[in-house]
């Protein structure tokens, strides 16, 4: 087991693969583990290394410090443990907080941006209903509204990712205030981000629908947007096969 100590509190990391690195930035409902489709299916060729945000899993620490900022500086302090330079993020939902403020305060640490299923902070200033009551804590069937009506009738697949999700035994959705309230990134400042973006959508996202991910691309200089089909807030677990196959493509890109 791994750790990079960051403000006090221990940050687990686990690597797998060699070659150019790929951070995963796991969402409110995962942690390091949720990310095994993908470990599997990029460990050939690439470095990647995966970390429960603090809070989260194996990663202890009091509410009040799950902030953007310290988010961001606990992915650094995992790249310096982990002896990486720069990577490739890839993020999805409340990890896209992470990897906007890693690309605008860190830009010589990122070489890419993957945000699946998130905003990154940027201005939404009419969030869905879904989403609100997530943020607060009141949603009353939890993760499984935000999956995919076929995501939703696999019912193994399901399983899974509430057995994944069980990890988190100290966090709450309601701990996310601090993060969402945090002042986060503006449209001019996506304009700075030099590096490639990839939004990921999911055509059946109740929380961040692909209208809206759709409407940041024009503010970034360098950024494309793609809808992934019988899948909701969660593409890179719901359509695991699709979602490895754009990002494949997106990172072949980049090569040259």
């Amino acid at each position: 087991m791994a750790t990079a100590q960051s403000a006090g509190a221990p940050i687990y990391y686990e690597t797998s693969g060699e070659g150019p690195a790929l951070l995963f930035a796991h969402g409110a409902g995962g942690n390091a583990a949720i990310w095994f489709q993908q470990t599997a299916h990029f460990a050939g060729r690439f470095n990647c290394i995966a970390f429960d945000h603090r809070g989260f899993a194996r990663s202890p620490a009091p509410p009040s410090t799950l902030t953007a900022a310290q988010f961001r500086d606990d992915a650094l302090a995992v790249l310096d443990a982990a002896g990486v330079d720069r990577a490739h993020v890839v993020a999805q939902s409340m990890g896209g907080y992470t990897a906007l403020r890693l690309a605008l305060d860190a830009p010589d640490r990122v070489t890419s941006v993957t945000l699946s299923g998130t905003s990154g902070g940027l201005p939404n200033e009419q969030p869905s209903e879904a989403l609100k009551a997530l943020v607060s804590g009141n949603a009353s069937s939890g993760i499984a509204a935000t999956m995919a009506r076929a995501t939703k009738a696999d019912k193994p697949k399901m399983a899974l990712y509430a057995a994944i999700s069980a990890f988190n035994t100290a966090f709450s959705f309601a701990n996310l205030a601090d993060l969402v309230g945090d002042g986060g990134p503006s449209l001019a400042d996506a304009g700075g981000i030099a590096c490639p973006v990839l939004f990921v959508a999911g055509r059946e996202d109740p929380l961040f629908p692909p209208s809206l991910l759709a409407s940041y691309v024009p503010h970034f200089p360098n950024a494309r947007i793609t809808v992934v089909d019988d899948a909701g807030h969660s593409p890179y677990y719901e359509q695991p096969e699709v979602f490895n196959a754009l990002l494949d493509e997106f990172l072949d890109g980049q090569r040259g």
